[in-house]
């Protein structure tokens, strides 16, 4: 038992500083609609550059005039920034993070706060419908619009704001039934949407995180007024409390969850080097969790384009001509889904880019991974992406509080070798909770004895 406390103590003094900041700072991603996280920034002559360019990939929808290519507009999570008649710099019009934007003779766009609209191409907003909501895609055909509340509710709204329909997508067990990839698996474990629905997997993280920054933080405590109890015998009541909460059975809910968070975040260190072993393995449909036979918060995009109704999820494409009956029609993670005139176009994420022209789908080669929207310069085809060169971006002196945790917790925050600092303490955060249960259950059984 000596042993085993000194092994317990010293992997924590080693590893909780950052056990706390990755805590805290997945937390917070795992939170990514707060819209604190873009409204408050950090100058950017204090932040190292690789921070910097993370908030490039906060910009959701880019947008060009076709009657005048020098009337462009952003939207994204840091709002809505239009830039006019060739000026050098971006205006911000809406400062409300922005999920997407779709254009007729009006401008719409999804918000963390509901529908917004513009009359005058985007220089000034004021709220449609569904106030209030988060509205995570949207769509628009002729004089409808189809929208997705918080990836969970599909809603059809005509252009005076009339709801048509609202509902949960409730699709068939056949059609749910598909194997997918265990690094689909691993993503959806980690960001807390790969187990459980009704936001059980999201809370169950939380809960996990919450108490690991409680148990290193006591921890860090104790070890500092145990050091000091010969001196100071006013220690011992605060000492007893404190190990009350970091000896709680509390803790053991918590135990499965952050060995799943460690397993699957070493997996996404090291992405690129796992890559091809996540990718080949399939995880058969039969041994999946639960969330996977419903999939009913899941709708990552919709679209609606000549009368026919349509949603991405992990899955794939999902069809359907009355939004009571859906069917698979294009399988593969459909992260975005947008149509311009004639063809329908899907963004994956893990899978291929793909459109349906000619009522057949076909991969979109030499386009970009995950791409956020589709524009024309000259009558050219162009696709929208955080890494899309030649798109000027809107200047900034500041990044956001989001950017700067998630660069805190993938480690380049710090420098490019931080990841195996990451990976040393995810094995200490399984060496402490060994430890931590075996010291737990001698106690426990002392008291019963």
């Amino acid at each position: 038992m000596f042993r085993l406390k000194k092994v317990h103590k010293y992997a924590g003094v080693l590893s909780g500083i950052v056990l706390i900041l990755l805590s805290i700072s997945g937390f917070f991603l795992n939170h990514d609609n707060w819209k604190f996280l873009y409204g408050t920034t950090l100058p950017n002559s204090i932040l190292p550059q690789e921070t910097i360019d993370k908030d490039k990939r906060l910009y959701n929808t880019y947008y060009v005039d076709k009657e005048d290519t020098s009337h462009t507009l952003f939207c994204g999570f840091k709002g809505i920034d239009v830039r006019k008649d060739n000026a050098h710099a971006y205006v911000r019009t809406l400062d409300t993070p922005c999920y997407t934007m779709v254009v007729s003779t009006r401008y719409y766009s999804a918000t963390t706060e509901g529908i917004y609209v513009s009359d005058d191409k985007g220089l000034s907003w004021k709220p449609f419908a569904l106030n209030g909501e988060v509205i995570t895609a949207l769509s628009l055909d002729a004089d409808k619009l189809l929208a997705v509340i918080d990836k969970k509710t599909l809603v059809l709204i005509d252009t005076h704001a009339n709801i048509l329909h609202a509902d949960e997508v409730k699709l068939k067990k056949e059609e749910l039934k598909h194997d997918i990839s265990l690094g689909r698996l691993v993503r959806d474990v980690h960001y807390g949407r790969g187990l459980f629905d009704d936001g059980l997997s999201l809370l169950w993280n939380d809960f996990a995180t919450l108490w690991l920054i409680l148990l290193a933080t006591t921890g860090y405590v104790l070890w500092y007024m145990i050091g000091k109890i010969r001196r100071k015998k006013s220690y011992k009541k605060p000492i007893g409390l404190l190990l009350k909460v970091h000896t709680s059975s509390w803790v053991l809910m918590a135990v499965i969850p952050l060995i799943l968070l460690v397993v699957t975040g070493i997996f996404l260190d090291h992405s690129k080097f796992f890559s091809s072993f996540l990718h080949q393995t399939k995880v058969p449909h039969a041994v999946l969790p639960p969330v996977y036979s419903s999939l009913k918060e899941d709708i990552w995009s919709a679209d609606i384009h000549k009368g026919v109704y349509r949603i991405g999820n992990r899955y794939g494409v999902y069809r359907s001509n009355d939004l009571k009956s859906w069917h698979l029609e294009s399988k593969g993670f459909a992260y975005k889904i947008m149509h311009d005139e004639a063809d329908v176009y899907v963004s994956g994420m893990g899978s291929s880019n793909r459109v349906f022209k000619q009522n057949s789908w076909k991969i979109l080669d030499n386009t970009p991974h995950m791409f956020k929207s589709i524009y024309s310069e000259v009558e050219v085809k162009k696709y929208f992406a955080s890494s899309t060169k030649g798109v000027l971006l809107p200047a900034s002196s500041s990044t956001t509080l989001y950017s700067v945790l998630l660069s805190i917790h993938d480690g380049t925050f710090f420098a490019s070798w931080w990841v195996f600092v990451n990976d040393f303490v995810s094995v200490l955060l399984l060496v402490l909770l060994y430890t931590g249960l075996r010291l737990w259950y001698r106690r426990v059984k002392r008291k019963f004895i």
